[in-house]
């Protein structure tokens, strides 16, 4: 059957109905992940990860060089007070802890002492230094804690001719592309040197959903100077991931079981105080909608609304061939996110140590 050349009219219908398809997507992937990090799995994780200190960049690299499989670190005594016990013979890993002394508040000007609405001196904690502190991993204490649900690596095939398009849209950025050892993660993105890499032995379904996680890296980089942890860490994985789903859902390419879990725990650690998992995706709704919507101007095909329209003839078993054929209504695709799953075996999508 002949393929029908759309109007420029028609065109632009469907370069608004993208844009609205990529806005309805991101809605769903903002309900569908902050449902899922209210269930009881991830209830369960967060009452002990809330617990854990934040630690600087310097501790987090110095944890990591130690013990590059580390999830959640705690002192001895820390650990027991929530209900654990470090096991005989465990190794410490080592990161530096403050020291602190107690000074009088005194005035600036005159060096008297300040004191308090009753008459009393008023005194203050300084850090002065620093010092060795042992910390524990969760996988050194017993009984295990619990651990945040985690996404399942994708299977089967990749929808036809999205890689290519995508390493091409990568490559117009400046970036060279591989495939290779990604360190324990899926992939990784190294803005110094210009490289993205996506691990080797995953499918070729697993492949080009990481490949669109890093292209969001690229397309949305984060600002200059920013830190690699924490807060913005987190809603620059929820960016990436975000690009990710919308893209491969766009192609009809199913990541949700994988996304809903990858993206609630990185919102839960971009997260403040009163602000929900949900709220979180929001917030990078703008540049995530813009990025995904310009992948899809460039990976989709030019004839997409005629395809579109094809298919749902099709379904109608209506003849595009035929003179008398009516008119086709333009109309929108909603693609079916199924419910996602948190009973997965964790395989993270990026290694803890991100090269920027």
């Amino acid at each position: 059957m002949a393929r029908r050349t759309p109007t420029p009219e028609q065109r632009e219908q469907a370069e608004a109905r993208r844009r609205e398809t990529v806005e309805e997507l991101h809605q769903q992937l903002a309900e569908g992940a902050g449902s899922l990090h209210e269930g009881q799995a991830w209830q369960d994780w967060l009452a002990i990860a809330g617990r854990f200190h934040r630690y600087s960049f310097q501790n987090t690299m110095l944890i990591m060089r130690q013990q590059p499989d580390a999830t959640a670190v705690a002192g001895y005594v820390a650990w027991q007070k929530l209900g654990h016990q470090v096991r005989k013979g465990e190794q410490s890993i080592k990161i530096l802890g403050p020291v602190h002394r107690r000074l009088q508040v005194v005035d600036g000007i005159t060096g008297q002492p300040i004191l308090d609405e009753h008459g009393q001196p008023q005194w203050r904690r300084q850090m002065v230094g620093v010092k060795p502190v042992s910390v524990f991993d969760a996988s050194q204490v017993d009984p295990p804690p619990p651990q945040p649900p985690t996404p399942v690596l994708l299977q089967g095939e990749a929808p036809a001719g999205l890689w290519d398009a995508l390493a091409t849209l990568v490559a117009d950025q400046g970036y060279t592309l591989t495939r290779g050892n990604c360190h324990g993660a899926n992939g990784f993105t190294d803005f110094h040197r210009r490289e993205v890499r996506v691990r080797g032995d995953v499918s070729d379904a697993q492949a080009v959903k990481t490949l669109a996680h890093e292209l969001g890296h690229v397309l949305l980089p984060p600002a200059p100077g920013e830190p690699l942890t924490g807060h913005c860490r987190g809603l620059r994985e929820v960016e990436a991931e975000s690009v990710a789903y919308m893209v491969t859902q766009a192609h009809g390419l199913d990541s949700a079981q994988y996304t809903f879990n990858y993206v609630a725990g990185w919102a839960g650690e971009a997260a403040q105080a009163g602000v929900s998992v949900a709220d979180v995706v929001a917030t990078t709704g703008a540049r995530v909608i813009g990025a995904v919507d310009q992948i899809l101007r460039r990976t989709q095909p030019d004839d997409l609304e005629a395809r579109i329209v094809d298919a749902h003839a099709d379904s109608l078993g209506i003849s595009h061939d035929a003179p008398s054929a009516p008119t086709p209504s333009w109309e929108t695709v909603k693609p079916v996110v199924p419910a996602a799953s948190h009973h997965q075996v964790p395989v993270p999508e990026r290694q803890a140590t991100l090269t920027w």
